[in-house]
């Protein structure tokens, strides 16, 4: 019996295919079969499985139709052949650092652990460099316990690390005994065999060290598939929470789940592309899936994150098409009669920073939509000096309890301009945080 049957699903990805395998294949780690599990690809991806299998008995090779539902059936497939003490899961298209395995499974074998959990980076293609991603390990979870169960981070289990298989070594006796298996849907098919795990392991462990790399910034864009498939969003979150209720946890680990649900939900939501499916997932969001998944009636302080609040207010309190109203406007397209008036300065802004808006109206709607759409930074609060009936519309007392970057100020008009930055200055915040932008 080797110690680890590591599991690599293929379809199409002959580009990144042989540093994968070779990922694989050089391991420290020699005692392992390596079960490639070809899902109906039609580029050269079978030949380059068969040369390496051809030079290395450990690599198994198996074909089988594309069921047109993303790796599922092909990880479902390698785990009914797995014969190792451990599985391990890989996308074709990553790869593991060359004693990943060593090391995981020598922690398996410390803490007799159900599952042991492994930090990462994202690789960018382009650049050839890596970056250490904190939600892959969430090291400021980590329980300090040798071993721990959900019951020690119950409000955070489901923030401990995402629900992607490929950074976690699982023991196979465990996954015979409970029969997790991968969701057949287009994406996110590894969320619920993920996470339910780790809400059933009696010991998980972790090694906080970058061992996997998930390869980004490959010229090609899971956007338009996203699109095709809005049902990958919330499928996973319905059936775990139906399996945490008959297992009777749900209650014990319902703010990790409802904050964990809603984050995806949001991601999900901000990356489709067609009007249509936009339109008819927002209104699945707001009329069933909101409540089924506990997110409606959640209240600011049972969110993690205010940013997720607000945005599940506005779905909430906005149709569809009033929310793509304003994001239209703001970017001036042609078939509205309101040309961009107000641009957010990019150049005064790093990427990535955490902007409160201050003043709410046409400016920091523009300003809003722009930054949802472009992704280039983050909202952390929204604010005015007015009271709103919009609950995401916090009052600029909330400011001072606020952890951001800069506050973009939008108005045009001169005095209100003024008033802002002397409040903003009367509550500490110096003039090199403060950017004017709502001037013609």
């Amino acid at each position: 019996m080797p110690q680890v049957s590591v599991i690599l699903s293929v379809y199409n990805t002959s580009r990144f295919l042989p540093q994968c395998l070779d990922s694989i294949v050089n391991q420290s780690l020699r005692d392992i079969e390596i079960i490639c599990v070809n899902d109906g690809s039609t580029d050269n991806s079978l030949d380059i499985l068969n040369g390496y299998a051809a030079r290395d008995k450990r690599i198994k090779v198996i074909s089988k139709e594309n069921e047109g539902l993303g790796a599922a059936s092909a990880r479902n497939l390698g785990l009914s052949l797995a014969q190792g003490q451990y599985v391990s899961i890989l996308d074709s298209d990553d790869f593991f650092e060359l004693e990943m395995l060593e090391k995981m499974v020598q922690r398996a074998e410390e803490t007799n652990a159900d599952i042991v959990v492994c930090g990462g980076a994202e690789y960018d293609h382009n650049r050839n460099t890596k970056i250490k991603v904190q939600s892959i390990l969430n090291e400021n979870i980590i329980p300090s316990k040798d071993i721990f169960s959900y019951k020690d981070c119950a409000k955070d289990i489901f923030q401990l690390s995402h629900g992607m298989a490929w950074n976690k070594l699982y023991r196979l006796e465990f996954l015979k005994k409970r029969n997790l298996r991968f969701q057949k849907i287009k994406y996110t098919d590894d969320a619920y065999f993920v996470y339910a795990y780790m809400v059933l392991a009696e010991k998980i462990a972790v090694l906080n060290e970058p061992l996997t790399n998930y390869r980004v910034n490959t010229g090609s864009s899971q956007t338009n598939g996203l699109t095709g498939y809005p049902e990958s969003a919330y499928v996973p979150y319905l059936e775990l929470k139906k399996s945490l209720v008959e297992w009777g946890v749900y209650e014990t680990v319902k703010q990790s789940f409802v904050n964990c649900a809603a984050e995806f939900m949001r991601n999900f939501y901000d990356r489709i592309r067609s009007f249509g499916v936009f339109e008819s997932l927002h209104e699945k969001y707001r009329n069933e899936i909101f409540q089924q998944l506990n997110i409606s009636e959640s209240s600011k302080d049972y969110f993690y994150d205010e940013r997720i609040y607000m945005w599940k207010e506005q779905v909430i309190e906005n149709s569809a098409g009033e929310l793509s109203f304003i994001s239209a406007r703001s970017y001036g397209f042609e078939y509205t009669t309101a040309p961009l008036r107000f641009q957010i300065p990019y150049k005064s802004i790093p990427r990535n920073s955490r902007i409160v808006i201050y003043g709410y109206g046409i400016v920091g709607c523009f300003f809003y939509a722009q930054i949802i759409l472009s992704c280039y930074c983050d909202v952390a609060l929204w604010c005015d000096p007015s009271n709103r009936k919009l609950s995401y519309i916090r009052d600029i007392s909330e400011i001072k309890n606020t952890v951001f970057d800069l506050v973009l100020i939008a108005y045009a008009q001169d005095n209100l301009i003024k008033n802002a930055v002397d409040y903003l200055n009367s509550i500490g915040v110096p003039n090199q945080k403060i950017i004017i932008g709502g001037k013609d």
